[in-house]
């Protein structure tokens, strides 16, 4: 058995207020992975106007003890994808936030 984990604390504090925010910069949010070692987030640009990745990682920090890992914040992943790591404030826990590409940039 695996040893017990924040998964719940993720899903049931953060992903609505998360949401929130997402949405007001154009933004579907999802979750995807196990939740095990950390909680996996999906941006999905829905609007036209979606904001610049960078804007929403900064209005989830300014609105929540969160903060950005400043060492290389984002990576690039498959298909357009970019990463940005999240560490939360109480505790050993982390949110891997990626940003599907806007194509009207």
């Amino acid at each position: 058995m695996k040893p017990a984990n924040y998964a719940p604390v993720y899903a049931a504090a953060l992903y609505p207020g998360l949401a929130e925010i997402t949405r007001k910069h154009g933004y579907a949010l999802a979750v995807h992975g196990s939740l095990a070692r950390d909680m996996d987030l999906i941006c999905v640009p829905w609007t036209i106007e979606a904001s610049e990745p960078q804007v929403v990682v900064n209005a989830i920090t300014k609105r929540y003890a969160i903060e950005q890992l400043k060492d290389d914040p984002w990576s690039y992943k498959e298909h357009g994808r970019i990463v940005t790591v999240l560490t939360v404030g109480f505790g050993e826990c982390f949110i891997d936030l990626s940003f599907m590409p806007r194509l009207y940039d």
